[in-house]
Order: structure tokens, then sequence, then C-alpha cells
């Protein structure tokens, strides 16, 4: 009974260590959620989110994002976590007359400008992203 018990404990200390370590195999790198670093207080740039939408009878309308979603969220935005991001983008494009979707972080440090634009109606997966420009 002790040697399973003692085996359990050391699964249980490796996997505290190893989960943690999962983020360097992830697709998105700003998603730190369940590593050491999320616990720390990096000194990050702030950035600016706006958002906007494209109707189909050419007018655009500015997207007022604190209203729509959690601050949380809004940061993720900002952050650039691409799941969030694309999310949030097909979430825009629902109402019928939808052309085009684009969201825009302007951040004040390495990663400046930052855009993210998404072509609704179709299939919806077509996306385009301009790096960070400097």
């Amino acid at each position: 009974m002790r040697r399973w018990s003692g085996a359990l404990i050391a699964t249980f200390v490796l996997l505290q260590f190893l989960v943690p370590l999962t983020y360097l195999t992830r697709d998105d790198a700003t998603d730190e959620r369940f590593t050491w670093r999320h616990f720390t207080t990096a000194a990050e740039g702030s950035c600016e989110t706006s958002a906007t939408r494209k109707w189909m009878d050419g007018r655009r309308e500015t997207i007022a994002i604190r209203k729509l979603i959690h601050q949380d969220w809004v940061d993720y935005v900002s952050q650039g976590r691409r799941a969030v991001v694309d999310a949030f983008l097909q979430k825009q494009c629902d109402p019928d007359g939808v052309l085009q979707v684009e969201v825009v972080n302007h951040c004040d440090d390495a990663r400046g400008t930052v855009e993210y634009q998404l072509r609704c109606g179709g299939v919806r997966t077509h996306r385009s992203t301009t790096t960070a420009l400097r």
C-alpha cells in the first residue's frame, strides 16, 4: 500500500512540473494559462484595441468592444490570443449584411500595430493578419 501511495504522489508531483512545459508546444505563444510565468508580473507594454464592422452598404461601424465582452476577454484580444480574436471576429459576423470585421491593436512596445481581419459571408474562414509594424 505504501508503494502505491508513494508512486501516486511522485506521479502527481512530476505532472505538476511537466504540464506547464506544454506551453512550449502550443500554437499560440501568448496563451500562458497553466504556465509558471502566468503568475509572474511581466513588464509588458500596453495595447489599445479597437474594432470595426464594415457593412455591405458601405458604412463602417465602430464596435464598443468593452461593452460586448468582459474585460478579461478584452485583455486576451489585446494580447493577440488567436483563439479569442478568431471567436470574437466570428461572432461579429453573425448579423446579416456584415461584410468584414477588423480588430486593431496599437501597442506601445515591439509588437507595434497588429491587425486582424475577417471577411464575412459564405464559409467565413478567410482572414488576413498583418504582423507588427515597427
